[in-house]
C-alpha cells in the first residue's frame, strides 16, 4: 500500500529567516537572492515572531514622497523588519497532508505556510510544493474550466511606472504583458517591481519584465500544467486559445485547487 502523501515528504527545508532588528534593505536582499516572496522573523531563541513579505516592502516604498510617480522613488528606509512585518506565523504540522496546507494558503491568501514541529520551524511548504502535489495526485482537470479571468494586461510600450502603478491600483501581485498581436510575452510582478525600483521610471516595461512563461492549452490537464509551472519555477500559467490569451492559473489558484481535491 502506498503511504498517505505528508507535508513532509514534499517540504523544502531548511528555512530561511531574518531576525526583528535586520534592516528593511537587507531582508529585501534574501528574499531577492533566494526569489521567495517572503521570510519569517525568529528570535534569538528560535521563536517565530511574524512574516515580512515583499508585499510590505513595496508598501513601505510607496508610502515615500512621491512614490506613485516612479518606481525611482520606492527606497526602504533605514528601519527594522519589526517595524513592518505582519505579527504570527501561519504553519501546519509535518504529518499534515498537503491539502491541509493548501487550504491555509488559500484562506489566508498566502504563498507558503510554515511546518512546525515541537515549536520550531523545520521546512516551508509554498506554491512550488503546491504544484508538486498537484502533480503527484495527478489531478486531471481540464485547466480551462479551473482558469481565473479576465487578465490584467499592459502592452509592451507601458513604462516602468505605468506597470507599477497599474499593480498598486489593482491589488494584484502581477501583470501580464503583450506584445503588439495581443500575445503574452512575459509577466511583471513584485520581484520586478521591488529588482527595478532604482531604474528611470520612464523606461518600457519590456527591459524590466520576466521572460519566463509557461503557455498552455484550456484543455490542458491541471497536473500537467502543474509540472511545467514547477520546473520553469513559474506562478502562474497562461491559457492561450487560438493565439487569444483566455485567462490565467496563478499559484494560489493551484491551491484552491489542491485544498479541494482533499
Amino acid at each position: 500500500m502506498t503511504a498517505p502523501l505528508t507535508v513532509s515528504m514534499l517540504m523544502s527545508s531548511p528555512v530561511v529567516s531574518v531576525g526583528p532588528d535586520t534592516p528593511l534593505d537587507t531582508a529585501y536582499r534574501i528574499l531577492a537572492d533566494r526569489r521567495v516572496s517572503s521570510v519569517p522573523v525568529v528570535d534569538a531563541g528560535g521563536k517565530a515572531l511574524g512574516v515580512v513579505s515583499l508585499t510590505d516592502l513595496l508598501r513601505v516604498g510607496r508610502l515615500q514622497p512621491a512614490s506613485l510617480a516612479g518606481v525611482a522613488s520606492l527606497d526602504l528606509p533605514e528601519e527594522p523588519v519589526r517595524d513592518h512585518m505582519h505579527a504570527g506565523v501561519v504553519t501546519v504540522s509535518p504529518d499534515a497532508p498537503p491539502t491541509r496546507a493548501a487550504r491555509l494558503m488559500a484562506e489566508h491568501h498566502i504563498h507558503r505556510v510554515y511546518v512546525e514541529e515541537e515549536g520550531a520551524l523545520v521546512g516551508v511548504f509554498s506554491i512550488e510544493e503546491v504544484l508538486l502535489a498537484v502533480r503527484v495526485l495527478e489531478l486531471d482537470t481540464p485547466i480551462g474550466q479551473r482558469m481565473t479571468k479576465p487578465v490584467i494586461t499592459l502592452p509592451l510600450t507601458a513604462t516602468l511606472a505605468e506597470a507599477t502603478a497599474r499593480l498598486d491600483r489593482v491589488g494584484v501581485t502581477g501583470i501580464v504583458i503583450l506584445d503588439e498581436h495581443d500575445h503574452p510575452v512575459g509577466t511583471f510582478t513584485q520581484n520586478e517591481a521591488l529588482a527595478s525600483r532604482h531604474r528611470a521610471p520612464d523606461i518600457a516595461v519590456e527591459r524590466v519584465m520576466s521572460y519566463a512563461l509557461v503557455i498552455q492549452h484550456g484543455k490542458t490537464p491541471l497536473h500537467r500544467a502543474a509540472a511545467h509551472a514547477y520546473e520553469a519555477r513559474a506562478r502562474r500559467v497562461l491559457v492561450v486559445d487560438d493565439g487569444k490569451l483566455e485567462g490565467l492559473l496563478t499559484g494560489l489558484d493551484f491551491a484552491r485547487i489542491l485544498a479541494g481535491a482533499g
